[in-house]
C-alpha cells in the first residue's frame, strides 16, 4: 500500500465514496422549509478523506493487513468524540458528521466533495510534480468533479454543496516536506506562498464551474463551500478562534516546527498519544482538521458566510 494511501484513505476523484443518512421518521411528508428554516430529507456526501465517515473501514474489512496499516484505525483518532478509533481522519467528528440532517427532513442534500485534494496529494507526493506541473492538470480534475455533479442531477438531484479544497500550503505535512530556508517561500503567516497558489487556482475554477453549473441548472440548488477561506483565516487568526500553534499538528510524533513526520505519523507506533487539548488545535494529524475546526467549518456552511449560498438560507 503506498504512504499516500495510509495519509489519505480515499481515492482520485474520479472515484466516490458515497455516505447516506437518512431520516429516522416517515412522518414528515410536506416540503419546502419548515419554521423558516430549509430542512431536508437525506444527506448524501460524495469526498475524498476530509469527509470520510467510516466507509473505508468497511470496504477494508476483509484485508487485515489493509486495515492495520490505515492509521486512522488506530488510537488516538476518535478520541475527542467516539472513544476510540471510528475510520475518520480526525479525533472526532468530520463536517459532514455536523451539518442538518436531525428532525423532520423534507429534501435531500448532497455534499460532493471536497475532491482534488487527493489528487494534487498523489502528483506533488508520489510523482514528484513541481506545482507547476501539478496546474496543469487542474482543468481534468474540475473537468471529473463538474461530470459527477452533472450525473447527480441527471439523477435527481436538487441541493448540492460544492467543497474547495484545504489550504494546501499551510498543512504541516507540506510543511514538513517541502520547507526551504529561503524567507521568500512564505508568506506573512508562514504557509508555502506557491502551494497555496494551488488552491487558489482549483477553488477559482471550481467556484466558476459551479456558477456557470447554476444558470445551466436552474431548477438545481448549487452551493459552493469554501474551505480554503475559513481555514487560512484560522491561520491569520487563531486567538479568534480558540486556537494555538495553528501550524503544528495535535497528534503525530514528528517534534520541531510542525510536529509531523511521515515516519511517525498519528496512529503509527511512538505516535499514539495526542496534544493534551486538541480543541485547541486546527491541524489534527497534519493534513485533517480537528473537530473543533470541523464545527466551525460546519456552521460557517450551513449559516454563511463561507458557504454561498449558506446551506439554510
Amino acid at each position: 500500500m503506498s504512504l499516500l494511501r495510509s495519509i489519505s484513505c480515499s481515492s482520485l476523484s474520479f472515484f466516490f465514496i458515497a455516505l447516506v443518512i437518512t431520516s429516522s421518521s416517515s412522518s414528515a411528508t410536506s416540503t419546502g422549509s419548515i419554521s423558516g428554516t430549509r430542512r431536508y430529507n437525506a444527506m448524501f456526501s460524495f469526498g475524498d478523506s476530509v469527509a470520510e465517515t467510516g466507509n473505508i473501514c468497511i470496504v477494508s474489512s476483509n484485508n487485515s493487513t489493509e486495515l492495520d496499516v490505515l492509521t486512522c484505525t488506530h488510537p488516538p483518532y476518535g478520541m475527542t468524540y467516539f472513544g476510540k478509533p471510528s475510520c475518520r481522519w480526525s479525533n472526532g467528528r468530520v463536517v459532514v458528521d455536523l451539518i442538518e440532517c436531525t428532525g423532520f427532513l423534507a429534501e435531500s442534500l448532497f455534499q460532493f466533495g471536497g475532491f482534488g485534494g487527493n489528487d494534487y496529494n498523489i502528483q506533488l507526493l508520489e510523482l514528484g510534480l513541481t506545482v507547476e506541473q501539478a496546474m496543469e492538470n487542474t482543468p481534468l480534475i474540475v473537468d471529473a468533479i463538474v461530470n459527477g455533479i452533472e450525473r447527480l442531477i441527471a439523477l435527481g438531484a436538487v441541493h448540492i454543496v460544492v467543497p474547495g479544497i484545504l489550504p494546501t500550503g499551510c498543512l504541516p505535512l507540506f510543511l514538513t516536506l517541502f520547507s526551504q530556508p529561503q524567507a521568500t517561500d512564505f508568506d506573512q503567516h508562514g504557509c508555502l506562498k506557491s502551494f497555496n497558489r494551488l488552491t487558489e487556482y482549483h477553488n477559482s475554477m471550481l467556484q466558476k464551474q459551479v456558477q456557470i453549473l447554476q444558470a445551466k441548472h436552474r431548477s438545481t440548488r448549487m452551493m459552493y463551500a469554501d474551505y480554503s477561506s475559513q481555514v487560512y483565516k484560522m491561520v491569520q487568526q487563531p486567538q479568534e478562534f480558540g486556537f494555538r500553534n495553528p501550524l503544528e499538528t495535535c497528534c503525530g510524533a514528528g517534534g520541531g516546527k510542525y510536529n509531523f513526520d511521515v515516519a511517525a505519523r498519528c496512529g503509527m507506533p511512538g505516535a499514539t498519544t495526542a496534544c493534551r487539548d486538541p480543541s485547541a488545535r486546527l491541524s489534527w494529524d497534519g493534513v485533517h482538521p480537528t473537530e473543533a475546526a470541523n464545527k466551525m467549518i460546519a456552521d460557517a456552511w450551513l449559516n454563511g458566510p463561507y458557504c454561498t449560498p449558506p446551506i439554510l438560507s
